[in-house]
């Protein structure tokens, strides 16, 4: 197994202290061990716009100055330029003789930079361009920026692109001849048309997978032999442009499939905001991702001040991470305006304490494909199935809110994209019962037990399919919009008879239910009088439905008395389980040759002596794990009471543990 490999991104100017600049950079990745280096061409503030050969030339000199420095001690580099259509103006224009086509939005903008990538003069120029930069630098990698992407491009409205090539595009999907404005009110109108949304997901889709493909055919032209990485965003960003995740990887691949994975913070939060966000973004991604993709996620310091991000919180991001399985990390830490690194925030010494663990960890063999736990079904194409979209926004997918809000109960989950299910407890959120056909979804409750909440459970009865679960008809009801005001249940939870939780506003929209007598209450909603105002939360025979809407960061959702219930509920299934004995504290489980593994990661800011799970399911007999100093998995002692494993290791704060379990 290779040892986990830790990548400085950093940009070196041309004629300013290039030596100290390249001297600092050698010293900082032979110290704490940083084994590649990702030179910046036409980053950020010295961002030349679509940068000519002769501008890149004294950039190329100076990146070829510190390859040789680098290299010559074993570090090896890759090339990482700032843009390929262009992330966002700035100010920045075309340049003489760049006969380009601009991305325009869907009100008729156009940008100033930012190009359309079907463009084919711009393609011309860019394999022209590309091919220089990989022969000049001979990198081992070279990565394609997150502007690859058809969204968040400055002043233009999300959407896609509505330039003259898109739009002959669409129309040749559709056989029509629409100006840009009819084509919109199509889309987004009053009586917006479903043939026209699906022509317009289907050419943002290929637009993408083409482009990839062009990419990569550049590089193996190129004849360097260089991988390609790629950066990518948010998963629920690039639905919206219905990215065909396996299309990309392929059409990029020179051999091996490279990815960036987004972190989710440029600034420091707390620990659980940051979790919550992992688990509905970055670990998406990396389930639409092929089994075979190389993972090196992005841990960047915003504004690179440990005003903006400490040194232990970005600790605390990359032990985070391993759910991810990666095989190293990217570091975006240091200016980008020149200034080489920096030792006084002590990111370097972060990263260097914690290596052997993560080399332990990767040691054990774990695979991402291993992991196991509440099932969350998933589809890149969710975009295909949204209703009533009036604005780009309103195709923003909302299921992926499933593992945000289990994974932050503490529960083991697993992002899916399988639709046939069978024994498994699955989570349905929002817009992913509209992900199954009718059969398939009458399947997944006969052969499953479902957990869903109140926007799933809308989107089932509006169907037509309320039957699935008990459900003769469902209304949605903005939250404090009537008189409802709490919640109580009829259930004891953690000890305490007839609890309740508020059911305002941080508790999400309600969805009044009419059941056909089929399920069992486990709590009531009620006005602030104290009248009956609805069902809570209930149990059929095979599911389990809390109805709130759940599509957003709700707190209230976290009280004892919705956790509790959710957790003694799944416990009585007697299913093969693992979860936390505490909110905030989050369980990733993997089970292969090696047995069971647990990555536990403590996004609070307590600290524990032991590391204490629920494990239902089969015996116990040992138990191991990774020593945070020196990597290597030692035998640990536990015991078992009922349910209850407490394993005699500490659990720190922002921190992990990974547990292995036979």
């Amino acid at each position: 197994m290779d040892k986990f490999l830790h990548c400085l991104r950093i940009q070196i100017v041309p004629g300013v202290e290039e030596e100290e600049r390249i001297k600092s950079i050698v010293t900082f990745c032979e110290k704490y061990g940083f084994g590649n280096v990702m030179l910046f061409i036409n980053a950020e503030e010295y961002n030349l716009g679509h940068m000519t050969k002769e501008e890149a030339k004294p950039w190329i000199e100076t990146i070829l100055r510190a390859k040789k420095s680098l290299t010559a001690r074993g570090i090896t580099i890759s090339l990482n330029p700032w843009m390929e259509i262009g992330h966002t103006d700035r100010c920045r224009t075309l340049k003489e003789g760049q006969n380009f086509t601009l991305m325009e939005d869907y009100n008729g903008k156009k940008s100033t930079l930012t190009v359309c990538p079907l463009c084919e003069n711009w393609r011309a120029y860019f394999a022209d361009f590309y091919t220089y930069l990989l022969r000049a630098v001979q990198p081992e990698v070279i990565w394609v920026e997150d502007d690859f992407r058809l969204h968040n491009h400055g002043d233009l409205e999300y959407g896609g692109c509505f330039c003259p090539i898109h739009m002959k595009k669409y129309n040749e999907k559709l056989r029509t001849n629409d100006t840009r404005e009819e084509f919109r009110q199509k889309l987004f109108g009053k009586d917006a048309d479903e043939n026209v949304k699906r022509a317009w997901l289907e050419v943002s889709r290929e637009t993408m997978s083409d482009t990839a493909a062009f990419l990569g055919r550049t590089v193996k032209e190129a004849g360097t032999g260089a991988e390609v990485g790629l950066m990518s965003s948010t998963a629920e960003r690039h639905a919206m442009e219905a990215r065909d995740w396996h299309a990309i990887a392929n059409g990029l691949s020179q051999g091996k499939k490279i990815h960036r994975i987004h972190l989710p913070c440029y600034m420091e939060r707390t620990g659980k905001e940051y979790l919550f966000d992992l688990n509905r973004t970055s670990l998406a991604v990396r389930a639409f991702l092929p089994e075979d993709v190389l993972v090196y996620p992005e841990l960047e310091n915003g504004s690179f001040s440990s005003f903006i991000k400490n040194a232990e919180f970005l600790r605390f991001q990359l032990e985070s991470a391993l759910p991810l399985i990666p095989r190293g990390m990217t570091y975006d830490i240091f200016d980008f305006t020149g200034n080489g690194t920096d030792p006084e925030p002590g990111y370097g010494e972060a990263v260097r304490s914690v290596t052997p663990y993560l080399n332990g960890v990767l040691a054990t063999g774990v695979s991402f494909s291993d992991r196991k736990g509440v099932v969350l079904p998933i589809d890149e194409k969710t975009v295909y199935h949204r209703k009533h979209i009036m604005e780009f926004e309103d195709l923003c997918p909302d299921e992926f809110y499933a593992g945000a809000y289990l994974s932050s109960f503490g529960i083991a989950c697993k992002y899916t994209t399988q639709k046939k299910l069978s024994g498994e407890i699955v989570a349905l959120f929002g817009g992913a019962a509209d992900n199954f056909t009718p059969e398939e979804l009458t399947a997944l409750f006969k052969e499953n037990f479902v957990v869903l909440e109140g926007g799933a459970a809308l989107r089932i009865v509006e169907r037509g399919l309320g039957g699935l679960i008990g459900a003769k008809s469902a209304k949605r009801i903005p939250y404090e919009s009537t008189l409802l005001s709490y919640e109580e249940a009829r259930v004891e939870t953690g000890g305490i008879a007839r609890r309740r939780a508020s059911s305002f506003g941080k508790a999400g929209d309600y969805v009044k239910i009419e059941y056909d007598g089929s399920v069992t209450n486990l709590s009531d909603t009620y006005e602030n009088t104290g009248k009956y105002f609805g069902n809570g939360i209930v149990r059929g025979e095979n599911f389990l439905l809390n109805p709130y809407v759940m599509n957003f960061f709700q707190g209230e959702q976290f009280n004892s008395l919705r956790v509790g219930i959710l957790k003694n509920e799944l416990k009585r299934l007697g299913r093969e389980l693992v979860m936390s004995g505490n909110t905030g504290v989050h369980c990733y489980r993997f089970e292969g040759e090696y047995g069971n593994i647990v990555i536990v990661v403590n996004a609070t800011v307590q600290s524990f002596d032991q590391t204490c799970l629920t494990v239902t399911g089969p015996a116990v007999r040992e138990v191991y794990a990774v020593n945070r100093e020196t990597g290597k998995t030692e035998k640990v002692p536990f015991e078992k009471e009922g349910d209850l494993l407490k394993v005699h290791t500490p659990l720190l704060s922002l921190s992990t543990a990974t547990i292995l379990i036979k």
